[in-house]
């Protein structure tokens, strides 16, 4: 229904189409009933919903039942070679029944912009011209974008060859001219016979058919628009002769010419291209169910957004016969800042979504005899005093031990040494009223982290002397204790100052060793040279393993804990919001989790702002939630990795793949480093995006449940959904619920019937994470 010199749409019922090759792209759409469909290899069915993409000069038979109601696009060769200059180099291999998962999303748009363009004909309203064209256009870019693969090699042809694209152009810039076929084959070093097959062959039309189609086309506007008679417009657009004009345009439309002149006129000049001559069909009548039905393919595609080219790689992972490794599991550490904050609400729920989801074991605590947990002692002339200095450090405690979590206690020389007797007569006061009231074997568990921070004044022997007396004391309690400093070590020297070397001569009364790394340091935000931020690729890994080596060199191999760590992010709170970096999070656990013992994390943004009363933000640390119980990207980047069970198969720079009793684990990654100040700009975004061809190679064969989490900008950050709901008036604490609430990864969930060797496609964000789990059902 509305054909056109280029393009040919119709909603029709068709019970026989008799074999025809076809020199351009048929799309067949059935929306009712049941298409047997015929091509030279092989018969299929396609049944309600079912689309095929069938390629030019490819013959095919169609049959159908009374009831079988087909929407049919048919792009003529030279109309998308116009637009598109390698089409006689590719092909679209496009048949819904048959897509690889990831590209369900293409052929929903593919359904809806055909619906579009009957829909847009069956109205014939005001501007229905526009918008039958534009739904044809994009077509035509899901297809060039998604749908192309390489044509075989053909006659000895490279598949690369761009001959026919050369001509074709040729043509078209040519058309008004005298040009002939041996012109092209004199230009070409061809004979005229080997030219003549050849362009047939490629393009499905002789080269003077294709030529015609061309003229005919220009032609039809200057017999609208123009006052010229027949014989200028013959010549105009390059025929011989107005005879040869006027017999090409009537063997091709069905009308003369002057006639088609004629009824432009009589029109208005609003008469539609006149149709081209083809095999009739029953067309279809309008009537609610269509229109119900076609409606039904925009609104399922409501929810899908066009997906933008991006660079596109094809990815093999195969499960090896080489050994399968375990997932790295380092312990969790929460930093809070002072043991009171336990004691408030929304940590308290912070704390147990940490240990639930995340397997937090540890709370990291500053501050604990100098600050504010513990209250003053009181004078008062009660025989039994009713107040404890502990009162509050025994509710927290009593919390934390519910949960099961252990303390990881951060000691200060600063603090200590501000009067260092007192220090350590409070702090064996409190480890004995601890051990009282909680018991050996849960103060056992706990971590202390002598800590001087990396320029100090300290001499080395004075910071050895302090750190000694505290490992005495604290083992005296229990040996089980574990005792360790912090070493702030240079990732550019490879070595920490002078004072810190201390610990070399001490090794046998050091436990662990604590560390920072934040890639943060190694960047001057103040350029914006891409050079810059690419040096931080792999920062944190990188310092730890020179770290592992210094260690080694001094004989202190001792356990690892990275206390304080950050990927690259930006140095305000907006670019810090607007840079997604979920993927380099979850690269970068995984990564150093096989390299240390220990990983921590500050609980959130209130908390660690809070530590230094700073106006700007805290870059040495990542937090789990933001304000208001909102989870960060480190949260659900921790999560995933939590959530990966069984053995690692597979692993790569921007991959894994785990087996489990039940199926398979694969996490795809777009890790991508670039200045977060650009986080903003969409143009520079697209280019960071990426389409994947994914290949999964020696599964074992079966039916599958597949469930797919999609984490980017769009789909869990918490920062663009604040953003999105902001207003001049602020947030208020609906929104904010709303908003923590609705930013969540993507879920969905289909069922496969999985190969040993199967292949989906997977778009990915900036540094978005995909993470598809296999469970084989019974």
């Amino acid at each position: 229904m509305g054909k056109k010199d280029d393009y040919m749409v119709q909603l029709e019922n068709i019970t026989y189409l008799a074999p025809k090759e076809h020199a351009g792209t048929t799309i067949l759409f059935v929306i009712q009933g049941e298409l047997l469909l015929s091509l030279s290899r092989h018969d299929f069915s396609l049944g309600e919903n079912d689309l095929v993409v069938l390629n030019h000069n490819e013959a095919f038979t169609a049959r159908g039942a009374d009831d079988t109601i087909v929407i049919r696009l048919h792009i003529t060769s030279p109309f998308f070679a116009s637009y598109y200059a390698d089409y006689f180099q590719l092909a679209f291999d496009c048949m819904s029944s048959q897509i690889d998962t990831g590209r369900e999303k293409m052929i929903t748009l593919l359904r809806k912009y055909l619906a579009e363009m009957v829909i847009a004909q069956l109205h014939k309203a005001k501007g229905n011209k526009l918008e039958t064209q534009t739904a044809l256009f994009q077509i035509m870019l899901l297809l060039t974008r998604f749908f192309k693969k390489e044509l075989p090699t053909r006659d000895g042809a490279s598949i690369h060859d761009t001959r026919i694209t050369r001509i074709t152009q040729q043509l078209e810039q040519q058309f008004d001219e005298p040009i002939t076929l041996q012109d092209i084959a004199e230009q070409e070093f061809l004979s005229t016979s080997y030219l003549s097959r050849y362009f047939k062959k490629v393009t499905g039309l002789g080269f003077l058919q294709y030529l015609t189609q061309i003229r005919l086309k220009h032609s039809l506007e200057d017999l609208r628009t123009s006052s010229d008679n027949i014989s200028q417009i013959a010549q105009k657009n390059g025929f011989s002769s107005p005879k040869n004009f006027t017999t090409s345009f009537k063997a091709r439309y069905g009308k003369t010419p002057a006639t088609y002149r004629q009824e432009v006129l009589a029109g208005g000049g609003v008469v539609e291209k006149p149709e081209i001559l083809t095999t009739q069909t029953k067309r279809v009548v309008q009537s609610p169910s269509i229109l119900a039905r076609l409606a039904s393919y925009r609104q399922a595609a409501e929810q899908v957004h066009f997906v933008d080219a991006a660079p596109f790689e094809k990815k093999t992972i195969s499960i090896t016969s080489s050994k399968p490794t375990a997932i790295p599991d380092a312990m969790h550490i929460l930093t809070i800042g002072e043991l009171r904050e336990v004691l408030k609400e929304n940590v308290q729920t912070q704390l147990m979504m940490a240990k639930e989801e995340l397997s937090v074991r540890y709370v990291g605590i500053r501050h604990l005899i100098q600050g504010s947990t513990l209250l003053p002692d009181k004078e008062t002339d009660e025989k039994v005093p009713t107040s404890s200095p502990y009162a509050n450090a025994d509710l927290a405690i009593a919390y934390l031990k519910k949960l099961d979590l252990g303390l990881f206690i951060r000691m200060e020389y600063q603090e200590i040494s501000v009067d260092e007797e007192a220090f350590f007569e409070k702090l064996e006061h409190f480890l004995r009223h601890m051990m009282h009231v909680f018991g050996r074997e849960f103060l056992s568990r706990w971590y202390f982290m002598y800590f001087e921070p990396h320029l100090t004044a300290v001499s080395k022997k004075e910071l050895q002397r302090v750190y000694i007396r505290l490992h005495t004391v604290l083992k005296r309690f229990d040996m089980r204790i574990q005792v360790g400093s912090y070493l702030p070590f240079s990732e550019r020297r490879e070595a920490p100052l002078s004072n810190h070397e201390w610990m070399a001569k001490t090794a046998d009364q050091i436990d662990f060793i604590a560390f920072n790394a934040n890639q943060n340091e190694a960047v001057d935000f103040s350029k914006s040279a891409h050079s810059e931020f690419i040096v931080t690729q792999d920062y944190v890994l990188s310092k730890t393993r020179k770290l592992k080596q210094y260690l080694r060199l001094h004989h202190l191999d001792k356990p690892l804990i990275l206390v304080n760590w950050n990927t690259l992010t930006g140095n305000t709170r907006y670019t810090n919001g607007t840079f997604f970096r979920g993927a380099l999070i979850f690269q970068t656990v995984l990564a150093v989790s096989s390299e240390v013992d220990g990983l921590g994390f500050w609980i959130n943004t209130e908390l660690h702002e809070d530590e230094w009363k700073e106006r700007n933000i805290r870059l040495d640390g990542l937090e789990l939630f933001h304000f208001f119980n909102g989870k960060r990207p480190a949260f659900y980047a921790l999560k995933f990795k939590e959530r990966l069970r069984g053995e690692i198969v597979a692993y790569g720079a921007d991959f894994i793949l785990t087996a489990f009793e039940d199926g398979y684990q694969l996490v795809l990654l777009n890790c991508t480093q670039f200045n977060p100040l650009y986080s903003v700009e969409d143009s520079l975004l697209q280019d960071y995006r990426k389409e994947s061809h994914i290949r999964l190679k020696g599964l074992l064969p079966g039916r599958y449940q597949l469930r797919t989490f999609q984490f980017d900008q769009d789909n869990g950050a918490l920062y663009s959904k604040y953003w999105e709901l902001n207003s001049r008036h602020g947030l208020d604490q609906e929104v904010l619920d709303y908003a923590s609430q609705a930013s969540v990864p993507k879920l969905s969930v289909s069922d496969e019937v999985m190969t040993d060797d199967w292949s989906f496609y997977a778009y990915l964000d900036v540094n978005a994470i995909h993470f598809y789990e296999f469970r084989r059902t019974i």
